[in-house]
């Protein structure tokens, strides 16, 4: 081996070991406390359902009880009532450490739910508890976003695995719950080792989980297959419906019920009123966790209608307001909607019951690897397999809806709405329900909304590859380079630069070099990027001054006035014509470009 190939290789070695060495202890601390905060939440949990069940009439204090959460969370959990929704917000755009307080609150508030008999789960609380106390640890080991992101993420894994004894699955969810249809290995080994510490922390504390046995697995078969595609299709619909309808409570409670104290009391009457209305001895078992049901499940032929009476309950206790997680009642839709087809598929109760626990679960999170892993996890490979097929399809059919508002659609699920790459599933709800508006009748001519004074600023493009490394400076730098595009744009915010885009390409070429498409989940090393910055001439002049020597090997374009006037025409026109091909269902129906 070449000796300048052997130093790469070492360095490259070395570097990671110094990683490696640097995130086990984070890893292992963030473990602990997730497991810790997992072990007393279910303990608390566990206790207060014994107390409930028997003390029926402590759910005609339920109303009551949601008032307390209101106030609790309108005097001191106005910053951190996002819950789940603000960790992935603050993934996907760090800007702030995660209050501690949303560790306290929102296991009080779950303790109070339950106790109370609202229908809810934990993961949520997990979650909250793993990412907040994790996101602790970001100052004193002074992170920078990029590790805080994966901060948070290790938090997510460690709290999930541990609340539900499924370290695999915790692991994977951490990576795979941002975005639709990506994953974000960067925090995989982290990941790992917090959901497995955090699992062994919770047993070690001596708490146990619940165990649910697939009695009869078929051998696998064509019929075998399309029996769980069927099945799949079933979950995922009904997947999305839990979270299209959890939605809507909780936005109809916002609209008529302006004062968030009161949303959880008109939900805790609602509640209160179906439990003794119908009747407590056909509702008792759709408050609170539902374990015993879910257990049930697996064993004996239940109502056809227990899922539907679930969600109903769900989404009521959850979209006005009270605290827990959405994940467990889904266990709970999923298992009896599995036992309820088994009257029409010719697959066993037991089998269907598995099946629907992890893939209604796999729809409404848009996680089907991490439901997949779960499943082997709790009823082995063989009724895995089955499982892994009804994840796959239900995850197909959920469409781009969820229990998560701020998950992001990294990659569409169908060619249809490719156009909502990127946004949050959220914002691809307000956007399918808002009138279409051509916003390119308010932009001005330097391509920005009207009444935005542009005349002043010009426009600096940068084009080079995307494997371009800065320039060292040290022999650290050396041993772990930085991405050259990541490192202006940190140049370019130290500048004062008004604006900074890193444009993702498609394909194009550089000078002197052939072309390049990206095709594939892995860009060519050199495919070319192109950094644009938009500020004052003197700004722009300053940094391309300051960063000269990192800019050696980039094709530098400055615009400004007339120049920057006839860019953003051309722009303009490119992105009417996208637009146009875009409204064409025969360009929408065809495959993506192939490599």
């Amino acid at each position: 081996m070449p000796e300048t190939s052997l130093r790469n290789s070492l360095s490259e070695q070395l570097y990671l070991f110094l990683e490696l060495g640097r995130w086990i202890p984070v890893s292992a601390i963030v473990g602990i406390m997730a497991g810790s905060a997992s072990a007393l939440l279910l303990a608390s949990l566990a206790f207060v359902t014994r107390i409930r069940e028997n003390h029926v009439w402590l759910i005609l204090l339920l109303a009551p009880a949601g008032w307390l959460v209101g106030l609790l969370y309108k005097e001191f959990g106005s910053t951190v009532e996002g819950g789940n929704n603000l960790i992935l917000e603050e993934i996907h755009d760090p800007t702030s450490t995660i209050p501690i307080r949303m560790t306290p609150l929102v296991l009080l508030g779950t303790i109070v739910t339950h106790f109370f008999g609202g229908s809810a789960g934990r993961e949520g609380t997990a979650i909250q508890m793993g990412a907040s106390l994790a996101d602790q640890l970001a100052r004193p080991f002074r992170m920078t976003p990029h590790d805080r992101r994966i901060l948070l993420m290790a938090g997510i894994s460690a709290g999930f695995g541990s609340v539900f004894g499924t370290p695999l699955a915790g692991a994977i969810f951490g990576l795979e719950v941002l975005a639709i249809g990506k994953l974000s290995y960067e925090a995989i080994t982290p990941c790992i080792l917090s959901a497995f510490i955090g699992d062994i922390v919770t047993h070690a504390w001596g708490i146990h989980h619940a165990v649910y046995q697939v009695m009869d697995v078929p051998k696998m078969s064509v019929r075998g297959v399309a029996y769980s595609i069927l099945a799949g299709v079933a979950f995922g619909i009904i997947g999305m419906t839990f979270a299209k309808l959890t939605h809507l409570v909780s936005h109809t409670a916002r609209k008529f019920i302006a004062n968030p104290t009161l949303r959880p009391v008109a939900g805790g009457l609602i509640v209160t009123v179906a439990v003794f209305g119908i009747g407590t001895s056909r509702t008792l078992k759709y408050i609170g966790l539902g374990l015993p049901t879910i257990s049930a499940a697996f064993m004996v032929k239940l109502p056809f209608y227990d899922f539907a009476a679930k969600i109903l309950f769900t989404a009521v206790t959850l979209g006005t307001g009270f605290k827990g997680g959405e994940v467990t009642p889904l266990f709970y839709i999923g298992s009896t909607l599995g036992n309820a087809l088994s009257h029409v598929l010719p697959l066993p109760s037991s089998l269907l019951a598995g099946m629907g626990f992890v893939a209604v679960f796999a729809g409404a999170a848009n996680t089907p690897i991490a439901s997949t892993l779960m499943a082997v996890e709790l009823f082995g490979a063989e009724a895995g397999a089955y499982a892994a097929i009804a994840c796959v399809i239900s995850y197909l059919f959920s469409g781009h809806a969820g229990i998560y508002q701020a998950q992001r659609v990294g990659r569409s699920k169908n060619l249809k709405n490719v156009a909502e790459e990127g946004l949050s599933i959220g914002s691809v709800a307000t956007l399918r329900i808002a009138p279409e508006e051509n916003l390119l009748d308010n932009l001005n001519i330097y391509g920005f909304f009207g009444g935005m004074q542009m005349e002043h600023l010009g426009v600096l493009r940068m084009y080079f590859s995307a494997s371009e490394m800065r320039r060292p400076d040290s022999w650290w730098k050396r041993i772990a380079p930085q991405a050259l595009g990541a490192f202006l744009l940190k140049q370019a915010k130290d500048h004062g630069i008004e604006q900074a885009l890193l444009h993702r390409v498609i394909g194009g070429y550089l000078k002197g070099q052939e072309l390049a498409m990206d095709t594939g989940e892995i860009p060519p090393a050199r495919l070319p990027q192109c950094l644009e910055l938009v500020g004052d001439k003197e700004d722009l002049e300053s940094f391309v001054k300051h960063n000269r020597d990192h800019l050696a090997k980039v094709r530098v374009v400055f615009l400004y006035g007339r120049e920057a006037e006839i860019e953003a025409a051309i722009e303009r026109q490119e992105l009417e014509e996208a637009l146009e091909m875009e409204r064409d269902e025969s360009f929408n129906a065809k495959p993506r470009a192939e490599g």
